[in-house]
């Protein structure tokens, strides 16, 4: 009987907690959905430029690859550079772009489709047959990366990102949580201290700790697990400071809408999932365009897409500098919206 009285005092809690049913009804069937989509359109075809090149050669590779005729060398080349193709055929001349390791062997397999029926394309067809099985393999040049080149190496960009992003949330969030239960919060309000000086020295201070985390994630990263950085640990620093503090202004905000640990957790169904699944883990490219632009409303999607450009392509400032100015703004967002909610403890 006691048992029943216990369990029904559980059911009664739950059940009046209309959040606590929400994340646990409502947020997996999302989750889920999500997954089906991100996972029911993989890439398979590479898309290849073709530079003056033998169409019926190309036509052959139609299943593994989309073929678009570039007018020069310096056309594809500029093409590959900005993402707008897997790689190119100029001539004997092979390039893969090289920083994803499935997408290059996609395009490694249109090279050898299309050299085996370029340079079988002259043969009397009787002799086509059995010269197709000694001929060399086409050797391609990687922009990007090398041969040795593994796919943690293209992951860790997106996993160094996300990892920051989701411990500096908790760190945040938790923090600020507990200046609120402590009732800390409360005596700091009844000074004349305005709300954006109490935001923004919560966000200077726990900022520091979260700087301190997020160097010793990427030392370890770097110097330890050895993942590529093309000698630009600075750059990196700075996007990853930039990620942090995006996610230290998100974690004081949701904060701010929990009564305790437990329902600021209930946030990371809602918050933090969707992140990984649009940071570069998972490639959106054949994906339908709606989750391409879901993608754009998460901050952690420029913080890993540049992530991705400084450590896979050696890409400067002036490169990354969009993503970092997108970051900034969600910062600045959250810290006003920050700001808003703490209307409710005080008007100033």
């Amino acid at each position: 009987m006691k048992t029943m009285v216990i369990a029904g005092r559980v059911i009664r809690q739950i059940t009046g907690d209309k959040r606590t049913l929400a994340v646990m009804l409502i947020a997996p069937v999302i989750i889920l959905s999500l997954l089906y989509c991100l996972l029911a359109f993989n890439v398979t075809k590479a898309n290849i430029d073709l530079v003056g090149g033998n169409r019926a050669a190309a036509d052959t590779i139609a299943d593994v690859a989309n073929v678009t005729a570039v007018g020069n060398a310096e056309e594809a080349e500029s093409r590959l550079k900005a993402g707008e193709s897997d790689g190119y055929i100029d001539g004997d001349r092979f390039v893969a772009e090289g920083t994803d390791p499935a997408i290059t062997a996609l395009a490694k397999r249109a090279f050898s489709q299309y050299a085996m029926k370029q340079r079988l394309s002259g043969l009397p067809q009787q002799f086509a047959a059995q010269a197709g099985n000694i001929v060399e393999q086409p050797q391609a040049v990687l922009l990007y990366g090398g041969e040795n080149y593994g796919q943690f190496d293209f992951l860790a960009p997106s996993m160094m990102g996300f990892i920051i992003f989701f411990l500096v949330f908790l760190l945040a969030g938790i923090a600020f949580l507990r200046e609120r239960i402590s009732g800390t919060m409360d005596r700091i309000l009844v000074s004349s201290l305005r709300r954006s000086q109490l935001v923004a020295g919560y966000f200077l201070g726990f900022g520091l700790f979260a700087a301190l985390q997020t160097i010793v994630i990427q030392i370890f990263l770097v110097y330890v697990l050895k993942i590529q950085a093309y000698e630009n640990f600075a750059l990196i620093l700075v996007v990853n400071l930039f990620v942090a503090g995006t996610s230290l202004a998100m974690g004081t905000l949701f904060s701010a809408f929990a009564r305790n640990e437990f329902q600021l957790f209930q946030f990371i169904p809602i918050v933090i999932i969707p992140q990984v699944m649009f940071c570069g883990l998972f490639n959106l490219r054949d994906t339908p365009l709606a989750l391409q632009y879901l993608a754009r409303i998460f901050p952690l999607t420029y913080g890993a897409d540049a992530l991705r450009s400084v450590m896979l392509r050696g890409a400067g400032l002036a490169d990354v500098w969009q993503d970092l100015a997108a970051m900034f703004g969600f910062t600045l967002l959250f810290l006003t919206l920050n700001i808003r909610v703490l209307r409710k403890y005080r008007a100033i």
